[in-house]
């Protein structure tokens, strides 16, 4: 599986204090965003699902996992093998998503995902999207649309994105104003910005990680 970064905890990346995985690779590119170095198939990047899943379960204090990217979806076999490997092993674990397609296309297979050892695309399907939904209690769905950004609705960068709820576990009183978080390494080399910072730069970083 293709990863770009990870954060052990974040409160503005969903409800609740929760991990976050930003997978490696997105064909969408949408115009302004947040995450570009996301976007290149980069198969230096590769890690195993198992490996992945061990590390996120190892997170303490948290109620749950967000992916984003990068685009999930366009790594479905994986993402679907991520899910099940971390419910199996921890049912409680809330589960959520940024994906840039929409929910209608990934429920009528309007999308694709890109096959590890030959690199080839192949038609999403929308069974496959239903086996990785079924873990999910929540999804965060649609382009980002620089043209529509917008700072007022929780979790959306774009007023054409929506936040759709998949289970009852959480509804739209769970979640908070958008916000953005500033982590240091320890060795203060680098600075990641992840939620939804100001337009304006913050400070000097060298990595910018966000969820538009």
């Amino acid at each position: 599986m293709l990863l770009h970064s990870m954060l052990p905890r974040s409160a503005v990346n969903g409800p609740g204090e929760r991990v976050v995985v930003w997978l490696q690779g997105c064909d969408l590119r949408c115009p302004g965003c947040w995450n570009p170095s996301t976007h290149g198939f980069d198969r230096s990047r590769d890690k195993l699902v198992d490996e992945l899943g061990e590390w996120i379960l190892s997170c303490r204090k948290v109620e749950g996992v967000t992916f984003s990217g990068g685009e999930p979806f366009q790594q479905a076999p994986e993402l679907r093998l991520l899910c099940e490997y971390l419910k199996v092993r921890q049912p409680s674990l809330s589960i959520g998503v940024f994906s840039g397609y929409t929910l209608p296309e990934l429920a009528q297979g309007q999308w694709c995902w890109k096959q590890p050892d030959t690199n080839a695309w192949v038609k999403g399907d929308s069974n496959l999207f239903e086996q990785i939904k079924q873990f999910l209690d929540f999804g965060v769905f649609g382009r980002f649309r620089q043209t529509m950004a917008c700072n007022d609705r929780p979790l959306c960068g774009s007023r054409n994105q929506e936040v759709v709820f998949l289970t009852n576990r959480y509804s739209q009183r769970d979640l908070e104003p958008q916000a953005y978080e500033v982590n240091i390494s320890e060795d203060g080399a680098v600075v990641t910005i992840t939620g939804f910072p100001p337009v304006e730069p913050i400070g000097t970083t060298q990595d910018l990680l966000g969820i538009r």
